[in-house]
């Protein structure tokens, strides 16, 4: 997925894009418009007639998953809990079941009990190893940095994705002599 980032002096300039991207009927999987941090700078105005409809919403800046590294955290945690959970149920269940341990019987569990428990305990061991393999994934906020100054100095920007084998249109983009373009590389 190529993703590039655009930097903008004003919200008009993110609306004329969007009508040459969709005049050329340019395939697009994101396009996000980010208002400016500082409030004092940011003058909006009403988008043109013909856009009105198929507006995309502006977001802040701490709101967007790309620039945002507890909300893709967060994601991610839910996405791998999704397959590390049933793992560890199958796991728990297999290790009780092959081990014969009994660990509840003081409890008054009998010995199907003891491996359906077993399973329950490696379900809860999937769920926490999720928290920690979320986290343990790096991301190069310093890549950023620079992004969020602009932000806070009062410019727009645009995140512009575009399936994948796509290439990114770029003659559009320089039609509209953005400040700034960032190419990321995002998986």
């Amino acid at each position: 997925m190529a993703t590039c980032i655009l930097v903008l002096k004003d919200q008009e300039t993110a609306y004329e894009l969007l009508e040459k991207l969709k005049s050329n009927s340019t395939l697009i999987t994101n396009f996000q418009v980010i208002e400016p941090s500082a409030k004092d700078k940011v003058n909006p105005k009403d988008p043109p007639k013909q856009l009105k409809d198929g507006l995309p919403k502006t977001f802040k800046f701490k709101d967007v998953k790309l620039f945002n590294p507890k909300l893709s955290q967060k994601e991610r945690q839910k996405k791998m809990s999704l397959w590390l959970m049933p793992f560890g149920f199958i796991a728990g269940l297999t290790f009780a079941g092959m081990t014969n341990l009994n660990t509840f019987s003081k409890f008054g569990i009998n010995p199907l009990g003891e491996t359906f428990t077993g399973g329950l305990l490696g379900m809860t061991s999937g769920w926490i190893g999720s928290f920690f393999a979320a986290r343990s994934v790096n991301t190069s906020e310093d890549e950023l940095k620079s992004l969020r100054k602009r932000n806070e100095q009062g410019l727009w920007l645009v995140v512009l994705e575009t399936p994948f084998e796509i290439e990114v249109p770029w003659q559009l983009i320089k039609e509209i002599e953005p400040i700034e373009i960032v190419n990321l590389n995002v998986t």
